[in-house]
């Protein structure tokens, strides 16, 4: 063994005195060259993408280091969290604000803002529903809820004048989803100690109150009589909200139909997954409350339906919202149905736009034929 191992050692020895000679370095040298010289360089394929984590603000940098420390499966984990959770604090005060600082665009931002906003009033619906909303919580998440209620609102309205519908389609989605959260937090508040009733109505009455202002800061416009030419324009008469005209007859083309197929699309998306939440659970529903939310279903299928054979005729916009709505808030409820086996909530209630309804001041029912009134943007050139 001593024998093999001097062996080896000493034929280490003498490969390390090995070495080119120097004309041999220099041919070595010489045809390296050439080959490159022959061949282009060829860029790769492979197009790095900077990750946005890399250009996160300074103050976010120590919430993602935790997130990595605490794993992934920690942060999902809370994602289901409600206030009184050990993980809580890390769903929204770590992850959320991750994502608020990752999202790009406006719509993205809202649309994230929305979402959270959502949260807080599922977290209020489980709280309320175990009768554990107290004052201090319900206040915790108002406060929360209110701050990104308002970064929407803001959202929209910085884009409105630049994108008319994106602003319209993100109005729609986030009032509709008031309207649904509202009823249910009410409904499911419902029962539990005096407290719990209480903090319950309280913030589903502050959430209709922002659901309002949603829907009157939508509203908000010129008011115009309008008369429809056969080319599909119209002419128009502009009227500012003290009734004063603004102008001379003008014409003008439908600005709305963009905001309207988005909402209609909305509305039959909603309806869809309301749809599935329905087959998933239908089995354990009796056959009455089946039979009214399949009845709750047909018509709000027949609210897109008509909307879709009324086009140009009366009030277009609050039909394809009223349907936006029904269908979010027959939605919320199947999903609570699901998580809340042990509570009867459905049939969904049925939720009225806000406004006025019957006829207008001039006798006009909005059915169509002769004038029509229609919103159109404040900002719209005269």
């Amino acid at each position: 063994m001593n024998t093999m191992n001097s062996f080896f050692s000493q034929l280490k020895k003498e490969t390390q005195k090995i070495r080119l000679a120097a004309p041999e370095r220099e041919r070595m040298r010489l045809a390296l060259d050439a080959a490159m010289a022959s061949s282009a360089p060829i860029k790769s394929p492979i197009q790095p993408v900077p990750s946005p984590y890399f250009f996160a603000p300074r103050s976010l940098v120590p919430a993602l280091a935790l997130i990595l420390v605490a794993g992934v499966g920690t942060s999902y984990a809370a994602e289901g969290a409600v206030p009184g959770d050990a993980l809580y604090a890390i769903k929204v005060g770590i992850t959320e604000p991750a994502r608020e600082a990752l999202a790009r665009s406006d719509e993205a931002k809202a649309a994230l803002h929305a979402r959270f906003a959502e949260r807080r009033m599922a977290e209020a619906e489980t709280l309320a529903e175990r009768g554990a909303l107290t004052a201090k919580t319900a206040l915790a998440l108002e406060e929360n809820f209110s701050r990104h209620a308002a970064e929407v609102e803001e959202i929209v309205s910085a884009v409105e004048e630049e994108n008319p519908v994106a602003a319209a389609d993100i109005s729609a989605r986030f009032g509709s989803s008031l309207a649904a959260h509202g009823a249910l937090i009410e409904a499911l508040g419902g029962e539990g100690g005096e407290e719990n009733r209480r903090e319950s109505g309280k913030l589903a009455r502050s959430i209709k109150e922002r659901e309002r202002a949603v829907a009157h800061a939508e509203r908000e416009a010129v008011t115009v009589t309008a008369e429809r030419g056969g080319s599909g324009e119209i002419a128009v008469q502009t009227f500012a909200k003290d009734g004063a005209a603004l102008s001379a007859s003008i014409v003008v083309r439908d600005a709305d139909e963009a905001v309207l197929a988005r909402i209609e699309a909305n509305a039959s998306t909603t309806l869809e997954r309301a749809e599935t939440r329905f087959s998933g659970i239908r089995g354990s529903l009796d056959k009455e409350t089946s039979a009214l939310v399949e009845a709750r279903i047909f018509r709000i299928r027949e609210l897109i339906g008509n909307f879709r054979d009324t086009r140009g005729k009366g009030s277009e916009k609050e039909k394809i919202q009223q349907a936006l709505k029904d269908a979010a808030t027959l939605d919320a409820f199947l999903e609570a149905q699901a998580k809340f086996r042990g509570r009867v909530l459905l049939p969904a209630p049925e939720i009225e736009m806000f406004g006025d309804e019957g006829e207008s001041e001039d006798g006009n029912d909005g059915r169509g034929g002769g004038d029509i009134t229609i919103p159109v943007p404040a900002s719209l050139p005269l």
